[in-house]
């Protein structure tokens, strides 16, 4: 009997020739109950975040191969193994060159390396789903992550609410040459303007009134690594002031103090607001937003990338059984519902709406019903669900509400026309 993990694979073939060798291990961890993306291009630089390289070929032959790409470490510190169905002591020795993680025999040594990916990775999979995905937009924001990885500039993320640009920024950080050292994040828009520096650049003691003691700030604590800057178009204009002196000068001041402390950080910024438009306002600073858009990422919406929805739905509900103890599955009207949202909230409001239709499902497959309401809604104003109601609704004059017969009728069974009751709020009229 197969054992069973909820973990998450993303695949690549090393060439064209791999692919069916790839497609092969895809399916085994399938059968395995493990989410699996399997990306349809060969060995690229569009390899940041992939778990597994599937390949047949030689040693040799593989390291020409990254030396053409220039993918000097083709982990890029990721860990990525390479799946070989007859290893020998080369590709080994490869793996050590490039900075591989391992090198996994097929078929004989998969489920090994299965149980202790899904044991060591299983907490990660909430920061890999902004870099999941098969459409364009995500191989594009792959490559130009693995790009601006390689390189200090700062970078200015922008994108509507949820799309994941924290992730992102953790993604630059963990392929980039500073990822043995802190990453370090602060979110401008929840703490109060004049909490703001003290956080930032840290104060000395008696600094201000209940400063007891001296205290670092996050510029100290992500000195040597990288410091994400979460929202920094509610940061006010004095906090930016000395942000862009940063940046300028590799130094800060702590407050209450005269003693310039040298920093040595990467600086990435996120934003969900029009920064240039901010900057007309005169509530940013234009040489400051001129300074951060060195290395610009525009993280596209879920309606941008709607067909990694079916992709990343299957991948949260992998974690939501994990938690919840209990497998289940997509239903095709919900799977379908999932689909035609136009999702305001992008990844974050997909990720919670799996896991409150997990929480609500008292089946082993997840119907209408189990979805947040405002799916349900949007389901029922769609012209499909409008036909649905009104036949439904014919059906239950006609028949005086007798339940069995227009379940016959539609060939529905009773528990699926309780469902859609429930769904379209008709209620037994009282008699």
């Amino acid at each position: 009997m197969a054992a069973h993990y909820n973990a998450s694979f993303t695949l690549m073939a090393a060439t064209q020739a791999d692919l069916t060798l790839a497609g092969r291990v895809a399916r085994s961890l399938r059968k395995q109950s493990c989410a699996v993306e399997l990306r349809e291009q060969a060995l690229g630089r569009d390899s940041l975040g992939c778990d597994a390289l599937i390949s047949h070929t030689s040693a040799e032959r593989l390291g020409r191969l990254f030396d053409e790409l220039g993918l000097q470490t083709a982990g890029q510190g990721r860990g990525m193994v390479l799946i070989h169905p007859e290893p020998e002591a080369a590709h080994y020795a490869l793996a050590l060159r490039r900075g591989l993680g391992d090198v996994i025999a097929w078929p004989g040594e998969l489920d090994s390396w299965c149980r202790q990916h899904s044991q060591r990775h299983g907490s990660e999979a909430a920061g890999n789903s902004a870099l999941l995905g098969q459409s364009i937009a995500m191989r594009q924001l792959r490559q130009r992550v693995q790009r601006i990885a390689a390189y200090d500039s700062t970078v200015l993320l922008s994108g509507e609410t949820g799309t994941g640009k924290e992730c992102v920024a953790n993604a630059i950080h963990a392929a980039s040459p500073r990822r043995g050292q802190p990453m370090i994040s602060i979110n401008c828009a929840a703490l109060p303007d004049l909490l703001v520096e003290s956080e930032l650049f840290g104060y000395e003691r008696g600094a201000f009134t209940g400063a007891h003691s001296s205290q670092a700030g996050k510029f100290a604590a992500a000195e040597g690594g990288t410091l994400f800057l979460d929202e920094i178009g509610d940061m006010p204009l004095c906090a930016q002031a000395k942000i862009l002196r940063v940046i300028e000068n590799q130094e800060y001041f702590r407050l209450g103090s005269t003693r310039a402390q040298h920093s040595n950080v990467r600086l990435i910024a996120a934003t969900h607001q029009p920064l240039d438009e901010l900057c007309r306002q005169g509530r940013f600073r234009l040489d400051l937003y001129y300074r951060l858009n060195v290395a610009p990422i525009e993280l596209p919406s879920l309606r941008e990338r709607a067909e990694d929805i079916g992709l990343l739905a299957e991948q949260f509900l992998r974690e939501s059984c994990q938690r919840i103890g209990r497998p289940l599955k997509l239903g095709a009207e919900a799977s379908q519902a999932l689909l035609d949202y136009h999702w305001p909230g992008n990844v974050r409001e997909l990720r919670n709406a799996i896991e409150l239709a997990a929480i609500n499902c008292e089946r082993q497959q997840i119907g209408l019903s189990d979805l947040p309401p405002q799916l349900m809604r949007w389901a029922s104003s769609r012209p499909q669900a409008q036909d649905e109601l009104s036949q439904l609704s014919s059906l239950l004059i006609d028949t005086q509400w007798n339940k069995s017969e227009v379940a016959r009728t539609l060939n529905w069974s009773r528990m699926k026309l309780y469902r859609k009751l429930k769904f379209y709020g008709l209620d037994t009229p009282k008699r």
